[in-house]
């Protein structure tokens, strides 16, 4: 057994790391590191359609689940109990998937692996957002990208379990 398959197992058996945090700890990391990757975006007002929405996030097999909108040139944070206006959920290899760039969001939201449920626009402007938004461009954002690619291979066996 490899030491990435020990590491697996032996994680599925423990609870998820975000169950030992309080939620309001993890939803401000979390926020605070939003703010972060989309500085750039957020001071030329790509994310001004999230101005009064919420868009709750849950990653559905580590207990992880945070809302976000804008107020104030800020993305601020909520919790899985803010009313929302859009949901998007799946699980975290899923998620992994997309942000590292391994997968297709429009494959995946096809396939039913990542799931919007709530405002149609809302959700049309996030992937527009998303799909436009320029890593390179951006530093904290491509430092994260270099980490994720580098990283994927490892972060995959951990987060995607294979099912044969």
């Amino acid at each position: 057994m490899t030491i990435a398959n020990t590491l697996q197992h032996g994680l599925s058996s423990l609870p998820s790391p975000f169950a030992l945090i309080p939620s309001a700890l993890s939803n401000r990391a979390i926020v605070a590191m939003f703010n972060q990757i989309f500085k750039g975006a957020i001071s030329v007002g790509d994310l001004d359609f999230l101005e009064n929405n919420w868009v709750l996030i849950k990653v559905t097999d580590i207990n992880l689940s945070f809302a976000l909108s804008l107020k104030n040139n800020t993305l601020i944070g909520g919790d899985d109990q803010q009313e929302y206006d859009l949901c998007i959920s799946a699980k975290a290899c899923h998620f992994l998937s997309m942000v590292a760039k391994q997968k297709d969001p429009d494959t995946l939201f096809f396939q039913r692996k990542i799931k919007m449920q709530g405002s149609t626009e809302l959700g049309l402007y996030v992937k527009n957002f998303l799909d436009a938004f320029e890593v390179e461009s951006h530093w904290f954002s491509y430092r994260t990208e270099q980490v994720l690619q580098r990283s994927y291979p490892l972060l995959e066996k951990l987060f995607c379990k294979k099912t044969k």
